[in-house]
């Protein structure tokens, strides 16, 4: 019981520091078409900061569209104004399990609301129909170029402690050894 505790708290300790998986995509579909759209990193871009954003084209039945089969085009609209600020090229990138998809990497100028616009059409004959897709994207505020001064260290939970560690590590840690020492002292009274 104690060493499952002690696991328990190990884990408890590791998701807490380390965050699980988040992966963000957005599908949307037309007759013949389907995107798979994804922006690194994690659907958050931030201005000044390149991000690679990748497209998943599948056609009706499955099979992917390599950027290699399609005349596709990316253009970076800004909302406030509708205006075309950047197209972007296609290069063939490979992301997760897909291969030869239409990427790029695309540098937002300011925080804001932009669409990401992709069009396109067979290279040769009529293996799917012509398509355009608008995703809507959200820029934070970027890194500043700047160093920021030293900022006062505040005392709270969270905050570092003298030896360079976060203080809510070091709780969780007393709390581990605590459990384990309560648990060890019930199980050694009932002996």
């Amino acid at each position: 019981m104690v060493r499952l505790l002690h696991c328990g708290s190990l884990a408890f300790l590791a998701v807490g520091l380390l965050g699980g998986p988040s992966q963000a995509h957005t599908v949307k579909a037309s007759d013949s078409v389907a995107v798979t759209f994804h922006l690194e990193p994690d659907h958050n871009p931030r201005a000044g900061d390149p991000a690679q954003v990748w497209f998943v084209l599948t056609q009706k039945g499955g099979s992917t569209i390599p950027l290699s089969q399609c005349d596709c085009h990316l253009q970076v609209i800004a909302e406030e104004n509708g205006q075309t600020i950047a197209q972007p090229p296609l290069t063939a990138v490979s992301a997760e399990q897909y291969q030869n998809i239409p990427g790029a990497d695309v540098t937002f100028p300011k925080p804001g609301a932009y669409q990401l616009s992709i069009q396109g059409q067979p290279q040769t004959g009529d293996a799917f129909q012509p398509f355009q897709f608008s995703f809507p994207v959200t820029v934070a505020k970027g890194s500043s170029p700047k160093p920021s001064p030293p900022v006062q260290s505040t005392d709270t939970p969270l905050s570092s402690s003298k030896s360079g560690l976060p203080k809510v590590v070091w709780i969780s840690i007393s709390i581990g050894v605590g459990l384990s020492f309560v648990m060890l002292v019930l199980r050694l009274r009932k002996k």
